[in-house]
């Protein structure tokens, strides 16, 4: 039995591995000017990595001497055309880093009406006004893998959670 679980296994990882994704960069420099990168046909582990050679705390205090422009981190998977963009908010109250998750990808949750007794499917699209890095990354493992249902925990859980105590 584990057997054909491996097997199973192995076939929704060369799935995943399949997929490809386009990544644009919108990075600020140090001649306060914004710089726009973009890669394609990358895999999964090239978009990690690009995303952790980013140093956020250069790009916060660049984004802050040059008010209106932000760094941006938007990938698009190549197959359906989603993407999840990753923005960079310097204007932060906290001392930590936060970030803006959005994306096109619809979630379904079932919302129940008429005193429980009817339940109706609500539409909301993936959008985290103020996330954490470990938020941004979670999000980006999750789209990266297309796994829906981490999304929807991480929507919920975001949804339930101010930033002072997501912390």
């Amino acid at each position: 039995m584990s057997i054909v679980k491996l097997e199973k296994d192995d076939k929704d990882m060369s799935r995943i591995k399949m997929s490809t994704f386009n990544l644009q960069i919108q990075s600020l420099n140090a001649s306060h000017r914004a710089e726009t990168h973009e890669m394609t046909e990358l895999d999964i582990d090239a978009i990690i990595a690009n995303f952790e050679k980013i140093n956020w705390h250069q790009q916060r205090i660049q984004q802050l001497q040059m008010d209106g422009k932000s760094s941006i981190f938007n990938v698009t998977h190549n197959e359906s055309q989603e993407y999840l963009k990753i923005t960079l908010n310097a204007f932060s109250e906290s001392e930590q880093f936060e970030f803006k998750l959005e994306s096109n990808i619809q979630l379904v949750f079932p919302q129940r009406e008429l005193f429980g007794l009817m339940t109706r499917k609500n539409k909301e699209t993936f959008v985290i006004k103020q996330g954490n890095l470990e938020q941004a990354l979670q999000s980006l493992h999750a789209f990266l893998k297309q796994d829906k249902p981490a999304l929807e925990t991480l929507y919920l859980m975001r949804k339930a959670k101010p930033i002072s105590e997501a912390s």
